[in-house]
């Protein structure tokens, strides 16, 4: 054998022991890349298995809620924030709530469910896999480089591949359909829930049976107390409970053509607002029969009804109860007829017209009689001539005003 064959013999044996070693180099290392994707990956297999098991389960649990209504039943799963914790406790809520308050609970009142726009062809698995993520391949398509001169001589891409094959035949996914489906989110009205009951229950005063009872009770209780430190105490339980009743009232009364509040409520609460401030001219007799003290209290009496008129106007505007805003603007019709009864009766009385029309030249002059006269240092020298409770014939109208000590009614 020549030098030259036997160095071709001793090359080619020395490239062969070579490809050789980088072949089972690379046959380890992709059998060792393809144990740790498939490890990963039934880890992950594991996981989508117990995420579909849980969100079936918090799915049909849900579609009991709305008659096995699948498309109703991703709604409220959406209502718990679209995820398995949530969505759990939004049923075991709902349910508590249910079992409390039994007919008085109804799930269409507690959310406002959409009802149209219903796809078709989606069934309760389509739902579920909707909520679950799926299998995310692990380092598929990404390049494996052959050991040594077997990588040089016959490229990666091949490796790549068989790896990708191996790892889906060991551990097949099926496609990810996460997110899929746009559900709508209803809007939840949280004061149905048992657990804002319990909070309005264990809120409310013990003798007062809902809110609106309780707000007549303080207020009643405010008007007779004289302690100024009850008092306040008083009024911030008052603001307390109009807040919750106006809260409510504003969110039901929304887009709605009827009261909030039945008409035995509305009248309680204008009733209750008005004679709050009649206390101090009530007079009670012998047999218990309360009745106010009108005579020399007229003024007083309209403007105290007035002021209790604008409070109200302000504090339940914002409920928004077209109901109770007419309510409340007849009593301002009332209050000006029995202004203008006590005109007319006043100037028919005629030892009553002189004892208090005082004659003026115009209304300019019936103005100025109002105020006091003062000195150069502002001292008063003489008291308003005019003084609350006097009338007069308005020489401008001709028409009976009365001086209130602020303005003219």
């Amino acid at each position: 054998m020549s030098f030259a064959s036997g160095f071709a013999t001793g090359l080619a044996k020395s490239v062969d022991d070579q490809l050789k070693n980088d072949m089972l180099r690379t046959q380890k290392r992709m059998d060792g890349m393809e144990q740790y994707r498939v490890t990963r990956r039934r880890t992950d297999i594991e996981r989508e298995q117990k995420e579909t098991r849980e969100v079936g389960d918090i799915m049909k649990n849900l579609a009991s809620l709305v008659g096995g209504d699948p498309f109703k039943a991703a709604q409220l799963y959406e209502a718990g924030g679209g995820t398995i914790a949530g969505a759990t406790e939004f049923y075991q809520t709902t349910k508590k709530s249910q079992a409390a308050l039994g007919e008085a609970f109804d799930i269409n009142t507690v959310v406002e469910l959409v009802a149209n726009d219903k796809p078709n062809d989606v069934s309760m698995s389509d739902y579920i896999k909707n909520y679950v993520r799926g299998v995310k391949t692990v380092g598929g398509n990404q390049g494996f480089e052959a050991s040594g001169l077997l990588g040089k001589l016959f490229g990666s891409d091949n490796y790549s591949d068989q790896i990708d094959k191996r790892v889906n035949k060991a551990a097949p996914i099926s496609e990810d359909k996460f997110g899929l489906l746009k559900v709508p989110v209803p809007k939840i009205n949280h004061s149905e829930f048992v657990t804002a009951k319990k909070y309005e229950k264990e809120n409310r005063r013990k003798y007062g049976t809902t809110y609106i009872a309780d707000l007549i009770i303080l207020e009643g209780e405010l008007s007779n107390e004289t302690d100024i430190t009850k008092k306040k105490a008083l009024e911030a339980k008052i603001k307390t409970r109009r807040s919750d009743i106006i809260t409510e009232a504003a969110g039901k009364n929304k887009g709605s053509n009827t009261s909030f509040f039945s008409k035995p409520n509305r009248d309680t609460i204008v009733k209750s607002a008005i004679d709050a401030t009649m206390k101090k001219y009530q007079k009670t007799d012998i047999n218990g029969v309360i009745s106010i003290v009108l005579e020399g209290n007229e003024v007083d009496i309209f403007n105290n009804k007035a002021i209790a008129i604008s409070n109200l106007k302000k504090t339940w505007a914002p409920a928004g109860d077209a109901f109770l805003n007419s309510d409340i603007d007849n009593q301002q019709i009332i209050l000006q007829k029995e202004i203008e009864t006590y005109k007319q009766n006043s100037y028919s009385n005629k030892k009553k017209r002189s004892k208090i029309f005082k004659p003026v030249s115009s209304f300019a002059d019936a103005q100025n009689q109002t105020k006091p006269t003062f000195d150069a240092a502002g001292k008063i020298i003489a008291e308003a001539k005019i003084k609350k409770g006097d009338m007069i014939i308005n020489p401008d109208t001709n028409k009976i005003k009365i001086w209130n000590g602020s303005t003219w009614i």
